[in-house]
């Protein structure tokens, strides 16, 4: 009789254990996120005036440590600088901290493009940040820089381009 009750024991843990790994895989599959992909950030968002010019949404790109990220990039004519902030989802349910604006220094201001960029002497890359007026196109350029100085010996050595776009959630809700 203990045989019995042991085998149906055994026999309903298969089933249970079987069935919760369908359930989960299923779940999984079926669009419900994990890691840092479970956090929702907003779409992009773009506002231009005569005064100032912002730009909002995911930077996105190649070899990006953290693709689910928002940036808000606002450039202002009559300080002659744009201003960038970013938070990053690092983990799940997890956002990484927002520090201190980067400053970059408007180069050009025309009706139809605003050009920023900031070149650090101790960096060992430069930033351009283009924004297209008339398409509301964000474009985020590293170039490498200082590659003969020693700080710079294990830095990459491509050109990074990228832009501001929807988030992955964001874009994900409207494929559906």
């Amino acid at each position: 009789m203990r045989w019995v009750f042991l085998l149906a024991g055994l026999l309903l843990g298969f089933v249970g254990g079987a069935g919760t790994i369908i359930y989960l895989q299923t779940r999984t599959a079926g669009g419900a996120e994990s890691g840092e992909m479970a956090i929702h950030f907003d779409q992009k968002m773009y506002y231009d005036s005569d005064a100032f010019v912002v730009v909002s949404g995911t930077l996105t790109g190649p070899d990006m440590a953290y693709p689910n990220n928002t940036y808000n990039v606002s450039c202002y004519q009559e300080l002659k600088q744009c201003w960038s902030s970013n938070v990053e989802a690092i983990g799940e349910r997890q956002i990484g901290r927002l520090g201190p604006p980067s400053e970059f220094d408007i180069r050009s201001w025309t009706k139809n493009e605003i050009v920023a960029g900031y070149d650090s002497p101790f960096g060992c890359y430069k930033t351009t940040i283009t924004i297209s007026r008339t398409s509301q196109v964000l474009l985020w350029v590293e170039e490498p820089v200082n590659q003969t100085k020693p700080f710079c010996k294990d830095a990459k050595k491509v050109i990074r381009k990228m832009t501001i776009e929807d988030s992955p959630s964001w874009k994900r809700l409207h494929q559906r």
